[in-house]
């Protein structure tokens, strides 16, 4: 009989699995079962090693976890440069440690032969001509991609969804919205939009603003801002309401902001203007985010009867003391215990807990005794968020960078994250991360990314998308705080970027380059195929070896996530390029290193 434990098979697979995603030097990989042994080969340019991996009662090692046991073996008639290798199979046997606390266990071989368990499990497979002609590709196209790490990287640290509306806008007025909208209606009605419609609606209030975050939000207000606020919220709902009249929204999110920090009287209002003005169908979800210290009990009442909340996203993001007097917080480990059993006791059907990577004073220790204590309390998905040192963060702002080994230890505390997850049954589907059920995943957000979806955003500065017509959002003038006091104060200013059918299917490609498609997916929601959409751009992506394209599906190798970032602005429209040569241009260099700059910020995130 096998002894008892958790496969060290399965956990060795899963780190080679993650090292591949994320680690730029791995090119491929594989696993032999040898007896009772494992043996691991890494291929990285030129250089190819292999790991045998026993118990750790093995006479002789180069590295040791609790359970297990490394030896480099040679590779015959190849010369390995172990300058270049060492560092990548250390961080190999620091991934596997994360998880060995000695129960770890090597399966028992079976009887017949074992075969090979292989290989990458990237979409293209390795061929060395095939990399030699992307080799070539990236040589002919070298400048094309610079320019394309200057945009992503000027992307990332503005409003990195596409179309960038608020870097990229023009002024709009009202009517102009108004009658976009009609016109988004009447196609969804005769088929000529997605049917799906989503309605975000957004609470900018914070008790204290988080020094890591870099959403849209204020902690400066008092009663009388925040009555006025919703009293702005609500002339939005009466001015848009009447142009849904015959239109199901088929997802609802309130978000900020801290939208937990609306009154009892505040929030019942708003969800009768929500139920009133709009056809919110019994069981859509509803999703409503929420600060444990500001969650109770008669609040969480009110999102399950009145507000029919379906999702309740709790922020919990760190629950260390010491990293909470850098990042502004002070939930404990009470309030997030409470705020959990209260939303299961009222029915709220999936709670989802939020946890940070990577912040000032975490250890490893710390963000595992936050996790592990998350995880007990048995959310329906359990979201890691890597911190993002972007320049309008307050950390970045007061001179906190990050330096590479906080970089490092941020990555390798997604990755253990993942992992942790994947044991506990938390399926990775949809390109949404890790949690326990289907239904706990974030509809709108799939729904904007996979469906192109429209979304009418309500609330200062929400973001809006009117399929074929608008991508627009509250014009932002001067300080957060002084545009805010001016929305309140005078008439509605808007900042656009005009959309198109042509320009719907860039944004569509530019968003699901990572994760793929299929080409029929693509034609149900476009009425062409995807290589009759962008040619040039798809045969250029194929040189590269990003996609590789069969009958059926569009299969997408990226590489990292900075990596992506870059490829997918070959994937934008002329239109837009056009607007970020008018606005951005004058600040390419060519001497800069861009893609360093974008694997800083958007490495580990998802």
């Amino acid at each position: 009989m096998q002894a008892s434990g958790t496969s060290a098979d399965q956990r060795v697979v899963r780190v080679c699995r993650a090292l591949a995603r994320h680690d730029s030097r791995l090119d491929d990989w594989s696993i032999e079962k040898q007896g009772h042994d494992l043996r691991v080969e890494f291929r990285m340019g030129d250089d190819r090693v292999r790991v045998l991996v026993q118990e750790a009662s093995a006479d002789r090692a180069w590295a040791r976890t609790a359970s297990l046991a490394f030896s480099i073996q040679p590779v015959e008639s190849e010369a390995v440069r172990m300058g270049v290798v060492e560092p990548f199979l250390r961080q190999f046997v620091q991934l596997v440690d994360r998880a060995d606390h000695g129960q770890l266990v090597l399966a028992r071989p079976p009887e017949a032969e074992q075969p090979v368990r292989s290989s990458s499990p990237r979409a293209i497979p390795v061929d060395p001509e095939a990399a030699e002609r992307a080799a070539k590709a990236h040589r002919e196209l070298a400048d094309e991609l610079h320019y394309a790490s200057f945009v992503a990287y000027k992307a990332t640290v503005t409003t990195d969804l596409y179309p960038h509306t608020m870097a990229l806008g023009d002024p709009i007025d009202t009517q102009a919205i108004v009658d976009g909208w009609k016109d988004t209606v009447s196609r969804i009605g005769d088929g000529r939009a997605p049917d799906k419609l989503g309605l975000y609606v957004h609470i900018p209030f914070c008790a204290k603003a988080c020094t890591f975050c870099y959403c849209a939000k204020t902690d400066v207000f008092g009663r009388d801002r925040f009555s006025r606020y919703i009293d702005r919220l609500a002339a939005q709902f009466n001015l848009f309401g009447p142009l849904f009249a015959e239109r199901l929204f088929t997802s609802v999110y309130f978000g900020g902001g801290t939208p937990s920090l609306l009154p009892a009287g505040a929030m019942s209002n708003l969800f009768d203007l929500l139920h009133g003005r709009f056809d919110v169908p019994e069981g859509t979800q509803i999703i409503f985010e929420g600060n444990p210290d500001s969650l109770n009990d008669q609040k969480i009442g009110l999102m399950a009867d009145k507000g029919r909340v379906t999702r309740l996203t709790i922020g919990v993001q760190t629950l260390d003391e010491a990293v909470q007097k850098h990042v502004h917080r002070w939930n404990t480990h009470r309030h997030v215990r409470e705020a959990i059993a209260s939303g299961r006791t009222h029915g709220i059907a999936h709670i989802n807990t939020d946890l940070m990577a990577g912040l000032p004073g975490q250890t490893m220790d710390s963000f595992q005794s936050d996790f592990e204590f998350l995880l007990e309390l048995e959310p329906d998905s359990l979201h890691i968020n890597a911190y993002r040192p972007l320049p309008r963060t307050g950390l970045e702002q007061a001179g906190t960078s990050m330096d590479e080994e906080q970089l490092r230890l941020r990555d390798e505390m997604v990755e253990w994250a993942k992992m942790r997850l994947a044991d506990s049954g938390h399926a990775d589907a949809s390109g949404q991360g890790h949690r326990r059920t289907r239904d706990a995943a974030n509809i709108q957000e799939y729904d904007l990314r996979r469906q192109n979806s429209s979304l009418l955003g309500l609330g200062f500065p929400a973001s809006s998308h009117a399929f074929g017509n608008w991508f627009y959002q509250p014009q932002m003038q001067g300080s957060f705080d002084d545009t805010l006091d001016a929305e309140l104060e005078g008439p509605h200013r808007w900042t656009a970027v005009p959309s198109s059918d042509e320009e719907e299917r860039h944004k569509y490609l530019a968003s699901n380059l990572r994760t793929g498609f299929t080409r029929a997916e693509f034609s149900d929601l476009f009425g062409m195929d995807v290589e009759e959409a962008v040619p040039d751009a798809i045969e250029q992506l194929k040189a590269l070896g990003v996609v590789r394209v069969d009958e059926e599906e569009v299969y997408s190798h990226t590489g990292t996530h900075s990596q992506n970032a870059t490829y997918r602005v070959l994937l934008y429209s002329p239109a837009m390029m056009e607007r970020i040569d008018r606005v951005w241009g004058a600040e390419y260099d060519p001497n800069t290193d861009y893609d360093d700059r974008l694997r800083t910020l958007v490495e580990a995130h998802q």
